[in-house]
């Protein structure tokens, strides 16, 4: 689907950068009307260059761009997209057995999953694998497609591989779950370090909170035309998502961050600042 296309305005209204996916409707349902933000919407792996050139004041980020972005990022922990189990949307799907997965095609769309992707095959099944990014605009006959492909998002319903062609499948969250105990942040709510925000991480927060009582209502406004059945989308975003950061959340992403230094799948490991307070938290 086409996305959304927002002016950002610096007239008063915060600009808030966004995916366009079903499984961020729960934070950003309800704001596209709203008098103090203008909502802008864009793939994940471009809403970090939108925060970092001033084009959002506020973005829902991969939560690794924390540690990829040039410029120092601030953790607004209103909001942000995980899951603690299975997310049945981050899905490597694999000809072989994973333990024999050695080329994956994948959809970069999402740098966090890429990341994950690699982090988890290292540690699982001693694999340092190969990643070639998707053609988004060309289809994939299945029958003659890759070793193995990694899905995120609404593709994972719409557009997986037949299961008798990719019998072997990796559900990411499950995966770090079963490594860590700890649940997983796919994209927090950043922000440009020592700026301010007014009171956009409020009404965020007050939104999210709000829609967490409106699942089944938001299920069935959109579900449609993102290809999901309702009954789904409504068991997705209700039961497997995760749309709160709290503690355990920002221990799991410092965990993530530590061990994709450790696999040096970043080159640099910024500790944790979190807004509003600006205290930084151990990242070891």
């Amino acid at each position: 689907m086409s996305l959304p296309t927002t002016k950002p305005n610096h007239d008063g209204a915060c600009v808030v950068g966004c995916v366009s996916f079903l499984n961020a409707r729960p934070l950003i349902d309800g704001l596209d009307d709203h008098h103090e933000l203008t909502v802008r919407y864009d793939v994940p792996s471009a809403l970090l260059e939108d925060l970092t050139a001033g084009e959002v004041d506020l973005a829902l980020c991969p939560v690794i761009d924390y540690q990829l972005s040039d410029k120092p990022l601030t953790i607004v922990p209103v909001g942000g997209i995980g899951c603690d189990g299975p997310t049945l949307t981050v899905r490597l799907f694999s000809r072989v057995p994973l333990e024999r997965v050695t080329h994956v095609l994948a959809d970069t769309h999402s740098h966090t999953s890429v990341v994950l992707l690699r982090l988890l095959m290292q540690e699982l099944y001693g694999n340092a694998i190969t990643v070639e990014s998707l053609d988004h605009d060309t289809s994939i006959d299945w029958a003659t497609g890759p070793e193995a492909v990694l899905l995120i998002g609404d593709k994972v319903v719409t557009a997986s591989p037949p299961d008798e062609l990719y019998a072997h499948q990796l559900d990411l969250g499950s995966a770090w779950k079963t490594l860590t105990g700890l649940p997983f942040v796919f994209a927090v709510w950043m922000m440009r370090a020592d700026e301010t925000l007014g009171s956009a991480p409020a009404v965020l927060d007050n939104q999210r909170s709000a829609n967490a009582d409106r699942i089944e209502d938001i299920a069935a406004a959109c579900a449609e035309r993102h290809g999901w059945t309702v009954q789904l989308a409504t068991h997705y975003m209700r039961d497997l998502l995760r749309y709160t950061v709290g503690p355990r959340e920002l221990q799991a992403m410092q965990e993530f961050w530590a061990r994709a230094a450790k696999w040096n799948l970043i080159e640099r490991h910024r500790p944790l600042l979190i807004y509003p307070d600006l205290q930084t938290a151990d990242a070891d």
